[in-house]
């Protein structure tokens, strides 16, 4: 069911709400008198090494107090403090270490500290802005294909494409040696789809981009992933990096999505847990339901999995009623899997212009 008409409704809910957890976010101050629970580094350099600083506090309980715990949210904030027992009216300290590399722009980093005053922790907050550090040209361009020839990255995923579109990315590349070299592409996997441009010469110290494009008729009967895959040469000499695109074909939406006149499909779960199968039987879940709580035809445009060993009773074309429900029977077949664990995704794309395409995870552990 589309919720679109009660969004004003939850989001004033949760207006309403939002000052009550942001003063409970820290305990009472008249148990740990914090000095400060925000410190602005300012601007720092993201090269420039590491920087710290202390919070302090005073035990205003009647009992010693100990520092159970410090947690921060990522590797690059680390902390240390002192397990000693913090009497009446003492002072205790917890020192934030915030780490800038790779961490351009502005900041901002907490610290949970746990105390034996209080189940809740005391949050303290560093922020500031990190200035970006030159990078060298091996960072820019992450992929080496050999004879000084550089790519910033080899792979992208164009997500949905629809028909009449034109979707477009491109890829920088360097040439860092000293003469010209010439670089061809090889298809290793194609969907017909995908338009290359690259230059056939790359000049020395010269950078550029390659453009990747798909384009996809609007009279186009193609639905579903397309995937790309290319190797390169340079100077005759075959690279070991490829370059790989997908993209997911479906219909061009020119309407909103909040139409009520549209499909709207959803799935009864998302995930389908074959359990333990014995090697060579077959197993069938018909627990699988797909629903249409739109205002017209929910039409299957492309069914697909990637094992041999699974099978799915949906097939293109396929039509869910407005209002409609339809249970899917999905097959694991075991005969020619390894023993373990196997995964596999039904992906099920249909004209659906809010959820296109819907992913359903696939297991099982194949025994004797």
């Amino acid at each position: 069911m589309r919720l679109i008409p009660y969004i004003k409704i939850v989001f004033l809910l949760l207006s309403c709400s939002l000052p009550c957890v942001a003063r409970a976010q820290n305990p009472t101050q008249s148990l740990l008198k914090f000095e400060q629970v925000e410190w602005n580094f300012g601007d720092v350099a993201e090269d420039g090494g590491k920087i710290e600083h202390t919070f302090t506090f005073v035990n205003n309980t009647s009992k010693p107090v100990v520092i159970l715990d410090v947690t921060t949210g990522c590797g690059c904030t680390t902390s240390s403090y002192s397990r000693k027992p913090i009497l009446r009216g003492e002072r205790g300290e917890v020192t934030v270490v915030f780490d800038p590399m790779n961490l351009p722009g502005r900041v901002t980093k907490s610290a949970s500290i746990l105390t034996s005053a209080s189940s809740k922790p005391f949050v303290v907050t560093l922020q500031g802005n990190v200035i970006p550090r030159k990078k060298s040209v091996q960072e820019l361009y992450h992929i080496d294909l050999g004879e000084g020839v550089r790519l910033e990255i080899n792979s992208h995923d164009f997500a949905y494409v629809g028909r009449g579109e034109v979707v477009e990315q491109t890829i920088g590349w360097v040439n860092t040696s000293s003469r010209s070299a010439t670089l061809k592409l090889l298809p290793k996997q194609s969907s017909g789809l995908l338009q290359v441009q690259a230059p056939a010469t790359l000049r020395a110290g010269e950078r550029g981009v390659i453009t990747l494009r798909y384009a996809i008729d609007k009279n186009s009967t193609r639905y579903g992933t397309l995937n790309d895959m290319y190797g390169f040469t340079v100077n005759g000499r075959e690279a070991r990096a490829v370059l790989s695109t997908t993209a997911i074909a479906v219909d061009h939406f020119d309407r909103m999505a909040e139409d009520i006149s549209l499909p709207s499909g959803e799935l009864s779960k998302k995930i389908i847990k074959f359990g333990d199968v014995k090697r060579g039987k077959t197993l069938t879940d018909a627990t699988l339901i797909i629903t249409n709580d739109g205002g017209s035809d929910l039409i299957i445009r492309a069914v697909e999995w990637g094992s041999q060993a699974l099978k799915c009773s949906l097939q293109e074309g396929d039509k869910v009623k407005a209002g409609g429900r339809l249970t899917l029977q999905v097959s694991f077949d075991s005969s020619n899997c390894d023993y373990g664990v196997w995964v596999d995704r039904l992906k099920i794309i249909t004209n659906d212009p809010v959820r296109p395409m819907h992913t359903i995870r696939t297991t099982a552990i194949v025994v004797d």
